[in-house]
């Protein structure tokens, strides 16, 4: 999301035409996704309420991308390419990729940065600092992260302290993105390009492991890109999909069926289905895998609470990240996605605060699910997170 002069720097990839199929199922009727114990109690029972942010053994801290973004900053014209990909567009006081503008209607600004790097350091937390859950072996030779962002997938992780690079040295490890946003100095296996992950595939092939986070909604064909995937991957290679899947979920009878994240998320599908994607998207991550040829499919959670209700102190942890991100979010769609739904900017104004509101209320104790879903090409595996929100 080309061919790098410096260890990853980003650069145009060619590419031609698209593929697209009409493979979203319908918005209207989204099922809960099934799920699945994980390894660890809380995905296996409810969560255990009694915790808030004036809880005195929990002090929330914010998050500090600071040193990511001190690397992301020495950037400069000198590496490689002064061409379009470099170039970006600003709207709303925001700003976005200008290739293919629009195809991504998220902005790759800092604040969107420290937040998708906020959202990698929770799903450490909740997953006690796996980056991946697919059974790839201790020698995997090709692997590509579709939709990598800033990168950090790839190149960070705060709880190990290695790598994807640094774990898997002999392996080649490409980044793939719309945004050249990633830092340059990288472990040299790692490479960053510019390019679209639906466009025709002109990665390579021979592909050990295909992994994709938070990528599935904002895709116009899922399953087109994962049949790519399955037609570029060796014999026996697999792919992970990691996503939260949009909903919002209660296991006490504590939240109201009109809560303000229900309204807003149940909004945000209408909003999706503008751009031909679906927010909810990651509940039919199972069927997306079938479809695309993969088999044997395993689903794996964990609960991910919006705010910091819970008793555990990992989960307030884990509540506070999503939270911050789902309020850092808000003004992210509004200046877009609602604005498409006809929405004033009083009315966004209202139903954000009352979300906000919503996520501090230690009485609702709402969650959503989430997942890392990863699948085989001749067998599969399929993981999910599940988180609050």
């Amino acid at each position: 999301m080309g061919t790098a002069s410096n260890p990853g720097s980003p650069s145009r990839g060619p590419s031609e035409g698209s593929r697209r199929d009409n493979d979203v199922p319908a918005q209207s009727s989204i099922p809960s996704p099934p799920v699945q114990s994980f390894a660890g109690p809380s995905a296996e029972h409810p969560l255990e309420a009694g915790g808030t942010d004036d809880d005195d053994e929990f002090t929330p801290s914010v998050f500090d991308g600071s040193s990511i973004a001190d690397d992301r900053s020495q950037r400069t014209d000198s590496t490689s390419l002064n061409s379009s990909v470099y170039e970006h567009s600003f709207q709303h006081g925001r700003r976005y990729h200008k290739f293919r503008h629009g195809r991504y209607p998220i902005p790759n600004d800092e604040t969107e940065q420290n937040r998708e790097d906020m959202l990698h350091a929770m799903m450490l937390e909740a997953t006690d600092g796996k980056l991946y859950f697919a059974p790839i072996g201790d020698n995997p030779q090709k692997i590509i992260d579709l939709g990598t962002g800033t990168g950090i997938w790839a190149i960070e992780s705060q709880l190990t302290e290695e790598t994807v690079g640094d774990l898997f040295p002999s392996a080649e490890i490409h980044g793939l993105d719309l945004s050249p946003i990633q830092p340059v100095w990288v472990p040299p296996n790692v490479k960053f390009l510019v390019d679209d992950v639906e466009d025709t595939w002109l990665n390579g092939t021979n592909f050990d492991f295909v992994h994709l986070r938070n990528m599935v909604p904002v895709l116009k064909s899922p399953v087109g890109l994962l049949r790519n995937a399955f037609e570029h991957m060796k014999p026996g290679g697999w792919v992970e999909l990691q996503d939260v899947d949009g909903q919002v979920h209660c296991d006490d009878g504590t939240m109201p069926s009109d809560w303000p994240l229900v309204r807003f998320t149940n909004h945000l599908v209408e909003a999706f289905a503008k751009f031909g994607t679906n927010s909810h998207a990651a509940v039919f991550g199972r069927q997306y895998l079938e479809q695309a040829g993969f088999v044997n499919i395993q689903h794996h959670t964990v609960k991910l609470p919006y705010g910091t209700w819970p008793r555990d102190k990992i989960m307030r942890l884990i509540g506070m990240y999503y939270r911050t991100a789902c309020e850092e979010f808000f003004p992210v769609v509004g200046a877009i996605h609602f604005q498409l739904l006809g929405w004033s900017k009083i009315e966004m104004e209202v139903l954000f605060a009352e979300c906000r509101n919503a996520m501090r209320d230690p009485n609702v104790h709402a969650y959503g699910t989430g997942g890392s879903q990863n699948e085989g090409k001749d067998i599969g595996y399929h993981g999910d997170w599940v988180g609050e929100g």
